[in-house]
Order: C-alpha cells, then sequence, then structure tokens
C-alpha cells in the first residue's frame, strides 16, 4: 500500500499493540511501537495460565497470513504459548522488527506547544489536529522524546491492581505489606513454588484470577489458606451453557472448593479486610466481620483486578467514564449493549473510539476501564475501527475470512 508519510505511535507491545502495529504498516503509516518492558512482558508474567479462549478467537486473519501459520482453532494457548508462537513471531516481521523499541517506557504524552485546557475542538478550534503529539518516555540511553501524529494506548490494566480494602481503597497497613504481598497470577506449582510451599496465604478476590490460582494452591504444599471475598458462597456464578470449556471448568472448581474447603482452608464470604498489620515474620489479618477473629498469614495475593492508568494521557484531552474509566463513548456504548458474556460482544463501532482529543485512541483492554470482560477478537475489530477513522476511510479493512485453521 502507498505510504502515507503519518506516523503512528503505538504504545505497548503486548496482543492488540502489535496487531495495531501490524495494521499500521500494512496501511502505509510510519509506525512506532513503545514498549515498557519485552515484547509481551504481561502475558509472560502469567504465562502459566490457560485462556479461556481459543486459537480461532485470539489471531486476528492479517497476522496469521502475516505469519504463514495455522493454528488449531480449538486448541486454548497458554500466555507463554501466546508470546512465543505468535507475539514474538510478529514483532520478527519484517514491517516491524525494527520498529518495535522495548524497555522504552512511555512517561506522558502532550500535543505541541498547547496544554490540556487548550484548543477545545468542540468549540471549534482545530489547533489540536495540526500539533503533532509529544512523547516523553524513559529509553535504556536516557529521556528521549519522540512525535508523531496518531497515537493508539494499548497498554492495558494489567499492573494497575484495585486496592483491597473496603470502599476500594487500601485496607490500613495494605500499603506497607512489601514483599508480603503478591500481585498478579502466582504460578505456585512452578516457579513460585519455593516461596508459597509451608506458607499460609490469604487470597482476596472472588473472580476468575482467584479461581486460579486457589486452584492451583489446592494442588500444592501450602500450610494453610484463607480466601476472603465479597460475594455469595458459591462466590463464581456459572454461566449456563458455557461456549468457553475452560472458564466453565474453572468455576465448577473454584465453586467447589468454597463449598467444600479442604482442610486448613477457611473461606469468609461477604466479607472484606480493614487491615494488615505486620506481626513479627508475619501479616495479622482483620476483616470486617464482628464474628472472624483476626488471623496470621504469610503471604497476601491480591485478585481484586486491574485497573488503567490514566497518567500517560492525563495532559490530553480525554473523556473519562466516571464509573469505569474507560473511554466515556466506548463504555456507554457497553453499558447499553445486551449481554455481558464476552464471547457475545463485538466492537461498538468507529465513533465510540472517538475522544475529545483528535487522532489518540485507545484500544485493547484498557479501553474497558475497570471491567473485566474484554475479549481480543473484540480488540482486533477495535483496530479495523481505528483504522477506518484515521485513514478517513469507512471501508477500510485489512481483515479477510480466516483461512481453515487445522
Amino acid at each position: 500500500m502507498a505510504r502515507t508519510g503519518k506516523r503512528v505511535a503505538v504504545i505497548g507491545a503486548g496482543p492488540i499493540g502489535l496487531e495495531a502495529a501490524l495494521y499500521a504498516a500494512r496501511s502505509g503509516f510510519d509506525v512506532q511501537v513503545y514498549e515498557a518492558d519485552s515484547v509481551g512482558a504481561s502475558l509472560r508474567d502469567w504465562g502459566h495460565v490457560t485462556l479461556f479462549t481459543p486459537w480461532s478467537m485470539n489471531a486476528s486473519p492479517l497476522a496469521v497470513e502475516a505469519l504463514g501459520l495455522n493454528f488449531p482453532a480449538q486448541e486454548t494457548p497458554t500466555g507463554a504459548q501466546m508470546v512465543s508462537d505468535y507475539l514474538e513471531p510478529l514483532a520478527a516481521l519484517p514491517e516491524l522488527h525494527d520498529r518495535i523499541h522495548t524497555f522504552h517506557r512511555v512517561v506522558t504524552i502532550g500535543r505541541g506547544g498547547l496544554l490540556k485546557g487548550e484548543a477545545i475542538l468542540a468549540a471549534g478550534d482545530k489547533r489540536r489536529t495540526r500539533q503533532p503529539f509529544r512523547i516523553l518516555m524513559d529509553a535504556p540511553q536516557g529521556e528521549r522524546i519522540e512525535e508523531a501524529d496518531f497515537v493508539i494506548d494499548t497498554t492495558g490494566v494489567y499492573g494497575q491492581p484495585n486496592a483491597m480494602g473496603r470502599g476500594g481503597i487500601p485496607a490500613r497497613g495494605e500499603r506497607f505489606l512489601g514483599t508480603r504481598k503478591f500481585e498478579g497470577i502466582p504460578d505456585v506449582l512452578n516457579r513460585d513454588k519455593n516461596l508459597f510451599s509451608g506458607k499460609k496465604v490469604l487470597v482476596v478476590g472472588g473472580g476468575l484470577s482467584a479461581a486460579t490460582t486457589l486452584r492451583d494452591l489446592s494442588k500444592s504444599d501450602v500450610a494453610a489458606v484463607h480466601w476472603v471475598n465479597r460475594g455469595n458462597n458459591p462466590p463464581l456464578v456459572p454461566m449456563p451453557n458455557d461456549p468457553l470449556p475452560t472458564r466453565e471448568a474453572l468455576v465448577q472448581d473454584a465453586n467447589s472448593l468454597a463449598k467444600n474447603p479442604p482442610e486448613h482452608w477457611t473461606v469468609y464470604s461477604r466479607s472484606q479486610v480493614l487491615a494488615f498489620e505486620i506481626n513479627g515474620g508475619q501479616v495479622r489479618v482483620t476483616l470486617d466481620s464482628p464474628d472472624t477473629s483476626p488471623f496470621d498469614v504469610d503471604l497476601v495475593v491480591n485478585q481484586t483486578g486491574f485497573r488503567p492508568k490514566n497518567a500517560l494521557y492525563r495532559e490530553l484531552q480525554v473523556h473519562e467514564c466516571y464509573a469505569t474509566q474507560g473511554p466515556m463513548a466506548l463504555s456507554a456504548a457497553l453499558m447499553g449493549s445486551k449481554g455481558s458474556d464476552c464471547t457475545t460482544q463485538s466492537s461498538q463501532g468507529a465513533n465510540t473510539l472517538k475522544s475529545p482529543e483528535p487522532n489518540f485512541y485507545i484500544l485493547g483492554n484498557k479501553s474497558y476501564g475497570r471491567s473485566n470482560n474484554f475479549l481480543l477478537r473484540v480488540g482486533h475489530e477495535q483496530i479495523r475501527d481505528a483504522f477506518q477513522l484515521i485513514t478517513g476511510n469507512p471501508e477500510h479493512n485489512l481483515y479477510k475470512e480466516p483461512a481453515a485453521h487445522a
């Protein structure tokens, strides 16, 4: 395709970031990808976890064609397999390999010589459309500033955990737990086995991440498990005729652990953490239930979910939803859409990706804010929709029907 002469900066080299970069390159743009860590770093962190969705829902037809690969359609990869079999080959493509800048952590983004409150497009002032974005980042050689005509933020939410205390704020003492607190999904059976072996463990959360950790803990040699969640018992609501067998099995296993906890397990339903207190080499935990006495643990695993980090675009005119922290137009569309299961969702259309800040797009998991039902397939549709806006061509579509999978 003919070169446009326009510069696209993609922030993040995860699944959606690399897909967006490939789409930009194939659409004729000068694309650069800035990644704070290595390619697929977040997926590497929970590489032991098997995704609920199969390859057919994770690999876009454009990327499959570019790689010349056929993935087993119904096979569900692990996070590690997504990186090794998909993301790393994508990053190595001729049109991308020298455009991906790893260990370049974007600090913040501004707009030319304009301050946040200046040049409001909705009021008829178009100066922002004529000013390039200025991107400040920490690079291996020091600070660096780059410019771009379009910016796509695909940095996701992993690494920005919610707090464990009541009301969404940290419980007393939570901020000072240090290495006694584990955030993310620990690999208690392999990588993190020595950390958890023989320990008393507190798990806070009642979602699928907590379920994954708890199922692994049930197979480990931990000394005791305390499971605190805000919901009922059983905490997870099964989906009738769940189209994702891996998810269905996890829900069943976690609910079974809640209803019939193993020896040395205690389940606290409809409970929240009030305080953590360092007690010698352990952590004393106080819950909000008057019938529960404080108890001591060695490790605290926070599985309360994640939230987007908005510091990147604090100097841009981005309208956030007051409930989810996602972009307002998309959040409103999602709240009004039917069906809560990710497998029934699709892109909400190009207009929902627009922001008061022209030519700035939040795609992928981060676009859903604190909502946890994002699907990679929807992210691919978002990329298509975003580039219809970027190119000004509502018919621009590089996705074809995927080839038959083995």
